[in-house]
């Protein structure tokens, strides 16, 4: 017998049948519950909105630690579906951010799937993170339906709290035209500044044609990896574009603490 680390996200689906048999339970959703409850007492941030008495959003995040640094990790912010325009997800992670400052964290991390669009303009464009890295098939294998049938993909926001940067740009070298539920690369030199267009509504794109959807994800996955190695950073979010802005060699005071 051994005992090990696990970090693998196939490794880890396997635990929900531990933890079935462990606790007796037909079910790993009440593990997830207390799992929640234990990170409030234990020093994590667990947010909800309330709109007259009632719960609409909820965030919940937790102290990280990688390469010899210590940050505030948001692992889940969400809001109830008729809800979703409503400013509550903004207001949590203004919240999220206040309680990071005076708790004496510098910076807030999650992941995301680029492709989604808004979640794009929400983290990068609107809060002013940045990103540098990008994470193949993060989670695995997931069944929801959002992400059922595709590659788990994600950015890394970084939320620099305690650091001043400017995001500002101008001279953008499109990389890519984008028609409707397609896109087509084109051959140009990139310069300092570059932006790569999404399709507005992946999730559409994905319900009406999962295997096409599937093909540009991938192929958007390695445009994201050819700029990032190529010293991008993701600096903004171009919402009349529907863009991301890559500026190359962006200056950050802090070490790029997810780069492997």
């Amino acid at each position: 017998m051994e005992v090990r680390t696990v970090e693998n996200s196939s490794e880890i689906s396997d635990f929900m049948d531990i933890i079935k048999s462990a606790w007796k339970s037909d079910s790993a959703l009440s593990g997830f519950k207390d799992t929640i409850h234990s990170m409030a007492f234990h020093g994590g941030f667990v947010l909800g909105a309330y709109e007259d008495g009632r719960l609409i959003g909820m965030s919940f995040s937790y102290p990280g630690y990688r390469h010899g640094k210590v940050y505030l990790y948001s692992h889940m912010t969400g809001v109830i579906d008729q809800k979703k325009y409503s400013g509550a997800g903004y207001l949590m992670k203004m919240k999220q951010k206040d309680l990071a400052i005076k708790y004496g964290y510098k910076m807030i991390a999650w992941t995301f799937d680029p492709v989604m669009s808004l979640n794009g303009y929400f983290n990068i464009g609107k809060l002013g993170a940045v990103s540098r890295n990008y994470l193949d098939n993060f989670y695995g294998i997931m069944n929801d339906g959002i992400n059922a049938g595709l590659p788990t993909d994600r950015l890394v926001a970084e939320w620099h709290i305690g650091e001043d940067y400017d995001v500002s740009y101008k001279n953008v070298q499109f990389i890519n035209h984008v028609h409707e539920y397609s896109m087509e690369f084109l051959d140009v030199p990139l310069g300092e500044t570059v932006g790569l267009k999404m399709i507005r509504d992946f999730l559409g794109f994905k319900l009406s044609n999962i295997e096409e959807a599937v093909k540009v994800k991938l192929l958007l996955r390695e445009k994201f990896h050819m700029l990032l190695s190529a010293g991008y950073t993701i600096i903004n979010f171009d919402r009349e574009n529907n863009a991301y802005i890559f500026k190359k060699n962006f200056e950050l005071k802090r070490n790029n603490i997810f780069y492997d």
